[in-house]
C-alpha cells in the first residue's frame, strides 16, 4: 500500500512555524491510517516526533551547513534506500533543497514529490523545482505566481492545525473562559507570542502599549511577551525606557502558552512580515480578538472588523486607537473573541488539514 506512505523531509526542525506544521501533519496523516516517517539534516528538536513514534532518520546534504555535492549525493542515496525499505510511495518536503534530493532520490521509484512554501525569499529556485507546490496562504500562492510560477503548479492549504484540546468546545467553554477574565479584576491585559529574534513585532507592542498608557494613566493595563532570544535584553530596556516596564512582562518560552492567552482580554502582534500566522489562530482558539496589522497571510486568519482589528503596517497611532477600542468595550472585545473562535472551528481544526492533504497525495 505504498500509497499511504509518507516521509516528510526538511532540512531541520529548529524553526517553528515549519517545525510545527511538519509535526502536525505526521499526527494528522497517521490519525487517517497513513505511515509516516521523516527525513531531516539535523536531529535537534526532534525528540517530540520520537517520542510520538515517528521514525526519523538524520540525512546527510540536507542541513543548511552541510550542502556540499558530495554531501548531497550521500544524502539521495541515503534518501533511496529509506523509499525502498519503507515502501514509500509519496515525499512531502517543506524546502527546495529537501524536495530536490528526494525527487532525484525517487527517480524511477514512481515517488511523488509536492513541497509546502511557507515563506518568502526562494521563489527563484522554486520556479525550477520539478514538483508541485503548497502555499499556505493565498497571499503565498499569489506571490509564487507574481514570481513567475505557472498557477496550475500550486495549491493552498492553510495552517488548519488546531486540535480539539487546544480549542475551546462550545459557547459554554468560550463563557467560562471569559468568566475567569473577569474574575482577575478590571486590568484589561494585552498579550503577545514571539521569538524575540529578528523583528516580530514587539518593540512595536511596546511603543502602541506606552502610547496609551500614557493618555490613559487611570486605566489598569498590561502586556505579556511571551517568548525568548537575543533582542530580549534590549525590549526589556526599551520597555524601561518608554516608561512601561514595570507593566510589561517578560515570561521568557514557554511549553504552555494556553494560560497566558486565558489570562488575556487581547491578543497583540505587530510582526511587519508573516506568510500566514498560526500564532494568530491560537489566540482565536481561545476566544481572543486580534489585534495585527493587514499583511501578508494575516487577513485570512483574522477578519477585520470581526475577529479583530488590522491595521496598516508600522501605523502606531492606528494600533494605539485599536487597543482603546478593545480596551473600552468588553462587550466588543468578547464578541470578536467569539467570531474569532468560530473562524478556527471552522477553517483551522487538524482534521481539514487531513482531508485535505490526503486528496492532493492522492492526486499527485
Amino acid at each position: 500500500m505504498r500509497h499511504r506512505r509518507v516521509l516528510l523531509t526538511r532540512s531541520d526542525v529548529r524553526l517553528a512555524g515549519p517545525g510545527v506544521l511538519m509535526f502536525a501533519i505526521a499526527h494528522a496523516m497517521r490519525d487517517r491510517g497513513w505511515h509516516v516517517e521523516l527525513a531531516v539534516g539535523s536531529d535537534s528538536l526532534t525528540q517530540r516526533f520520537i517520542e510520538s513514534g515517528f521514525a526519523v532518520h538524520v540525512v546527510p546534504g540536507l542541513d543548511l551547513g552541510d550542502r556540499s555535492l558530495p554531501r548531497m549525493a550521500r544524502g539521495a542515496a541515503q534518501l533511496r534506500r529509506i523509499m525502498a525499505g519503507s515502501d514509500i510511495g509519496t515525499v512531502h518536503s517543506f524546502n527546495a533543497q529537501a524536495g530536490l534530493m528526494a525527487w532525484i532520490a525517487g527517480q524511477g521509484r514512481g515517488v511523488k514529490v509536492v513541497n509546502t512554501v511557507q515563506g518568502e525569499g526562494k521563489e527563484h529556485l522554486l520556479k525550477r523545482m520539478p514538483f508541485p507546490l503548497l502555499a499556505v496562504s493565498e497571499f503565498m500562492r499569489h506571490d509564487l505566481i507574481r514570481h513567475g510560477i505557472k498557477p496550475a503548479r500550486i495549491e493552498t492549504v492553510l495552517n488548519s492545525i488546531m486540535t480539539p484540546d487546544r480549542v475551546l468546545a462550545d459557547r459554554a467553554a468560550f463563557d467560562a473562559v471569559w468568566d475567569k477574565r473577569a474574575d482577575q479584576g478590571d486590568e484589561f491585559r494585552l498579550v503577545g507570542i514571539a521569538m524575540m529574534n529578528g523583528d516580530k513585532g514587539h518593540r512595536a507592542s511596546i511603543e502602541a502599549f506606552a502610547r496609551f498608557a500614557e493618555r490613559h494613566p487611570a486605566l489598569g493595563t498590561s502586556l505579556t511577551l511571551v517568548g525568548d532570544g537575543s533582542l530580549r535584553p534590549a525590549l526589556e530596556d526599551f520597555a524601561k525606557t518608554r516608561g512601561v516596564g514595570d507593566r510589561v512582562r517578560f515570561t521568557g518560552a514557554l511549553s504552555n502558552v494556553f494560560d497566558e492567552l486565558d489570562r488575556a482580554h487581547a491578543f497583540l502582534h505587530l510582526s511587519p512580515k508573516e506568510t500566514f500566522g498560526l500564532v494568530l489562530a491560537e489566540a482565536h482558539s481561545r476566544g481572543l480578538p486580534v489585534i495585527a496589522y493587514s499583511i501578508g497571510g494575516i487577513p485570512e486568519v483574522v477578519a477585520n472588523g470581526e475577529s479583530g482589528i488590522l491595521c496598516d503596517c508600522h501605523d502606531i497611532a492606528a494600533v494605539t486607537r485599536a487597543i482603546g477600542e478593545l480596551a473600552g468595550d468588553r462587550a466588543r472585545s468578547m464578541a470578536m473573541g467569539w467570531r474569532g473562535l468560530e473562524r478556527v472551528q471552522r477553517l483551522f481544526m487538524r482534521d481539514i488539514l487531513a482531508r485535505r492533504m490526503e486528496n492532493i497525495y492522492a492526486s499527485l
